[in-house]
């Protein structure tokens, strides 16, 4: 972060300064635990809690300044702000304008993290990188991670979420990237934006930000390119596909997929090059040509592209191979679930050998079409070589309903028990696992994971 003075941030949010004017501030903290001395705690105040009843516990751990929207009576500094959320982002916005770093916002209905770790494992090959930690996307995810700003930085590379409409334009606006993607358009978050158009007015929001001389990356599988012409004309725009060779500036050839993970040549403006990624599934073949379409907008050669999409570090949840022997393979994807990832789940699955099971708890927010996204899953899986949908949950039934060969389970245990028989009958076995995030459906990979370590007979 960069070193600020109290009265400077004051300024910043047009808050009242109490205290000593000229200390200045190194860190800036909005969780207790995470506490330093010396520096400055924001007490924010959420749906479900409020910071405030904190500050106590902050100063006693050596906090040197607190922002509040409170008048307090400790003795200690503090700024006393109308929002200390807004506050936030105005701080970030700040410090984002103060620094050279080149910033790259990524959005999509799917493959947000995996792209934007992927484009951080290349841009970290070639300078000083910070980037979104874990998922934290949203209104205060995205400002914390712009506080990590200073001047040695080179790129920032920067994920924007929403579940309504109205966030990304805010993140955005305070990111003022150089580069964005939004890199798909899918049936996601409908809770909140009701209609797939309503997704896409959504992502869009990203150009709000985007500096008037930016670059846009498209994903040219995605349909709403025609409603993003107004915002997008004035910018130069890159293209990528993993299906259409016409008009992409970067798209694939001879992919091939196994249990450790995916290979590709990949074609660009620069020529051709073999790609190989420890990452399962086609929809990874186009989160890597998105990567490499944001690095190439930054003029980083294709050695190093290839280089940093082969470093990138598998992510935990996300089409996670576990291999328990050769014969024996479970593929963790219970990070989360909607239509298109869980379709994508379908065609890594096809792709494995031996006998292949898939075992799903709810999709959640759908919406009001939620039953109806369910069946669709089930007609899409009875088109694929898959051998067996095992399904639990209030929703999921709708999926083994419709599958030729599904069964249904009200409770984990009987779950649990089941697939494990029916792990050790099967010779050559891979099992994939999904669902959304309160399904708690890694539950189910942890058991077969102990159950592994203590029955030899699952690695024969």
């Amino acid at each position: 972060m960069i070193s600020v003075s109290l009265k400077t941030l004051a300024s910043i949010t047009n808050g009242k300064l109490y205290g000593k004017k000229d200390l200045f501030i190194n860190e800036i903290v909005i969780d207790t635990k995470k506490i330093i001395p010396g520096c400055l705690f924001i007490a924010l105040i959420g749906r479900n809690f409020d910071a405030h009843i904190f500050i106590q516990d902050a100063i006693k751990k050596g906090c040197s300044a607190i922002m509040t929207q409170k008048n307090i009576k400790y003795h200690i500094s503090y700024i006393c702000v109308k929002n200390t959320s807004l506050a936030l982002g105005q701080i970030a916005a700040w410090i984002r304008k103060k620094t050279n770093a080149k910033i790259l916002a990524i959005t999509g209905s799917c493959g947000k993290t995996t792209v934007k770790e992927m484009t951080a494992s290349i841009l970290r090959k070639y300078g000083n990188t910070i980037s979104t930690i874990g998922n934290l996307n949203n209104n205060i995810g995205v400002p914390i991670t712009l506080l990590q700003l200073n001047q040695s930085h080179k790129y920032g590379v920067i994920e924007l979420g929403a579940n309504k409409l109205g966030e990304i334009a805010y993140i955005s606006k305070i990111s003022q990237p150089e580069i964005i993607l939004i890199n798909n358009i899918q049936y996601s978050h409908l809770q909140g934006f009701k209609s797939l158009l309503g997704v896409s007015q959504a992502k869009s929001e990203i150009f709000s930000g985007l500096k008037s001389n930016g670059i846009v990356i498209i994903n040219l599988d995605s349909h709403h390119l025609s409603k993003w012409k107004k915002k997008i004309h004035n910018h130069h725009i890159l293209y990528f596909s993993i299906k259409k060779k016409k008009n992409s500036n970067f798209f694939s050839s001879h992919i091939n997929i196994n249990i450790y993970g995916t290979s590709f040549i990949m074609h660009t403006p620069n020529g051709e090059i073999n790609i190989s990624l420890p990452f399962l599934g086609y929809q990874n073949v186009s989160n890597a040509l998105a990567a490499s379409a944001l690095s190439f907008a930054l003029k980083i050669p294709l050695k190093i592209i290839k280089l940093g999409l082969s470093d990138t570090p598998i992510i935990s949840k996300r089409l996670e191979s576990i291999i328990l022997s050769s014969n024996k393979i479970l593929i963790d994807d219970t990070y989360n679930s909607n239509v298109a990832s869980m379709i994508t789940a379908i065609k890594v699955l096809e792709k494995m050998p031996g006998y292949k099971i898939l075992v799903i708890g709810d999709m959640s927010e759908l919406g009001e079409k939620s039953l109806l996204y369910h069946r669709m899953i089930g007609n899409a899986a009875n088109l694929s070589q898959i051998n067996k949908i095992l399904s639990i949950g209030n929703i999921s039934y709708e999926v083994t309903k419709i599958f030729r060969n599904g069964k249904h389970f009200l409770d984990k245990q009987d779950l649990n028990k089941y697939l494990k028989n029916f792990f050790l009958q099967k010779i050559k076995i891979t099992i994939l696992i999904k669902g959304s995030r309160n399904t708690k459906m890694e539950e189910v990979v942890e058991n077969l994971i102990q159950e592994s370590k203590k029955n030899v007979n699952f690695l024969k």
